[in-house]
C-alpha cells in the first residue's frame, strides 16, 4: 500500500489476566496465527504500521492503515472471542495542523 492508501486506525485490545489466551496452547496458537496473518491481510489492504504489547497489562496497541473499515475489522475478528477492543480512526498531526492552520 502506498503511504496515503486508506485510513489510519489506532487499535487497542485487552483481556484480563485470567482470560489471557497466552495461558493455553490453543490461545497462544490463536495469537501467533493472528500475528502471522498480517502478510495475508496486507494483500487485502490492511497494513500494520506499528504494534506494541504491554505484556503485564495484557494490552495491545496497534496502528493500522486499511483501505476500508470492514477489511480492517476482518483482520481483527480472530481476537474478538477473547479480547475487548477499541478502534479509533485517526489522522496525522501534520494533516491536522495543516487543516487548522489559521494562516491558510
Amino acid at each position: 500500500m502506498a503511504k496515503d492508501d486508506g485510513m489510519i486506525f489506532m487499535v487497542h485490545w485487552t483481556h484480563t489476566p485470567e482470560n489471557c489466551p497466552g495461558r493455553s496452547k490453543e490461545g497462544a496458537t490463536m495469537l501467533n496465527d493472528f500475528w502471522a496473518g498480517r502478510e495475508q491481510a496486507e494483500k487485502k489492504g490492511v497494513k500494520i504500521l506499528s504494534a506494541y504489547v504491554a505484556a503485564t497489562e495484557h494490552t495491545y496497541y496497534i496502528a493500522v492503515q486499511a483501505k476500508d473499515y470492514q477489511t480492517m475489522l476482518e483482520f481483527f475478528e480472530i481476537l474478538a472471542p477473547t479480547q475487548t477492543g477499541n478502534i479509533h480512526p485517526v489522522t496525522t498531526m501534520d494533516k491536522w495542523t495543516d487543516h487548522i492552520n489559521p494562516n491558510k
